[in-house]
């Protein structure tokens, strides 16, 4: 019998990561890819507040490497995201293989935004402006690069289990 994901904290902070990406990239991110008469006011008015609020030069100008992340996040992510979830929950050893794949990838596609938010003198932000955005972006790099670590450890971990039990 699994581990209640309750039981196991890093999961569960993993698990919540994925719920609540969901929501996020259906009514935030994949904006770019609806009608603007299908999407709501209300979403339309929180990707705007957030644009104008911390400056983001990438939700706002849509630069085709960022729209590249975006079509990336529709064709491999989304669907994974379900997938964690189910696997998070039941505790799946399986699934820390799908992790470790989501993980680098998403910590190698943060990375870029990162730095051109804190180093590029092309964006007309302020120190603060920079620091505040990087901030914002900053746990979609950390997280991944955790669950990267975690995942490549316990899969090692059963790798090893399971050649002293042969």
């Amino acid at each position: 019998m699994s581990t209640s994901l309750f039981k196991r904290p890093l999961d569960l902070v993993y698990f919540i990561y994925f719920a609540t990406h969901i929501p996020v990239t259906l009514c935030i991110d994949f904006q770019v890819f609806y009608p603007s008469h299908w999407v709501p006011q209300l979403f339309k008015d929180a990707l705007a507040m957030f644009i104008n609020d911390f400056k983001d030069p990438f939700m706002g100008a849509q630069p085709y490497w960022f729209i590249s992340f975006i079509y990336a996040e529709l064709v491999f992510q989304f669907a994974f995201f379900f997938v964690a979830c189910r696997g998070l929950w039941k505790d799946a050893l399986s699934i820390r293989l799908g992790l470790l794949v989501y993980s680098s990838h998403v910590a190698t596609t943060v990375w870029p935004s990162l730095v051109e938010v804190l180093l590029n003198p092309a964006h007309d932000l302020t120190q603060q402006e920079r620091y505040t955005l990087a901030g914002f972006y900053l746990p979609y790099f950390v997280l991944p690069l955790v669950m990267l670590v975690d995942s490549y450890g316990r899969i090692v971990s059963a790798l090893k289990t399971k050649q002293k039990q042969q």
